[in-house]
């Protein structure tokens, strides 16, 4: 699947399959993005892979008990290790280790996609109760955790901004008038046609299974 395509027809997922994941993809998935970037390298995340049942239960209420997490057949939860941040960057370090994980997990939600997985990111959390419950160290942070299966439903389009609305030059507020490289009647059109082409491919996926 083309990067564009993966980007345009990822959806997040709150209705899952009971079809069961292989450990090797969730295998494959993390052993992909384990090569995603991290201030100073430092690769200050580490994952916990949750199937079971009773579990993922106990998770889902710890993440104010949003119930429909229970029915994801993998929870992968991502842990920060923030003290090897600190140790070199001081007091940014925690700064940048959340920015570090909030990468790998985009790129875990991407991969999910292009193997055929729906996934979805959960912040809402407890970080000490999620500790207890997975015998976590003290110093060791659950920042999110992802739900990951097989599909039933998609939730549906979100409206997207413009980039013209959204993009500076040089300094906040200042628009590139002399050459718009967003024109509308140039990129808008094609674009929406392969949001629309990748959703439809996604959606047909859905109903072979």
């Amino acid at each position: 699947m083309e990067l564009d395509n993966i980007i345009h027809s990822r959806r997040t997922c709150r209705d899952y399959s009971t079809k069961k994941v292989p450990m090797k993809l969730i295998g494959e998935i993390l052993d992909v993005c384990r090569f995603a970037p991290s201030s100073a390298n430092i690769q200050n995340w580490q994952f916990i892979v949750v199937t079971n049942q009773d579990k993922r239960e106990k998770i889902s209420d710890i993440c104010r008990n949003q119930s429909w997490m229970a029915d994801a057949p993998v929870h992968l939860i991502i842990c920060n290790k923030r003290d090897e941040g600190k140790s070199i960057f001081k007091e940014s370090g925690e700064f940048y280790c959340i920015q570090n994980c909030a990468i790998i997990a985009a790129n875990i939600i991407l991969k999910a996609h292009d193997v055929g997985l729906a996934s979805a990111i959960v912040g809402a959390l407890d970080p000490y109760e999620m500790q207890k419950l997975l015998h976590m160290p003290d110093d060791v942070i659950p920042d999110m955790v992802i739900t990951i299966g097989y599909p039933n439903s998609l939730d549906e389009d979100q409206f997207r901004e413009e980039m013209k609305y959204l993009t500076y030059f040089e300094e906040w507020g200042q628009k590139d008038r002399e050459n718009d490289i967003w024109p509308l009647s140039k990129h808008v059109k094609v674009a929406t046609k392969k949001i629309k082409q990748a959703t439809n491919r996604a959606k047909a996926k859905l109903i072979k299974r």
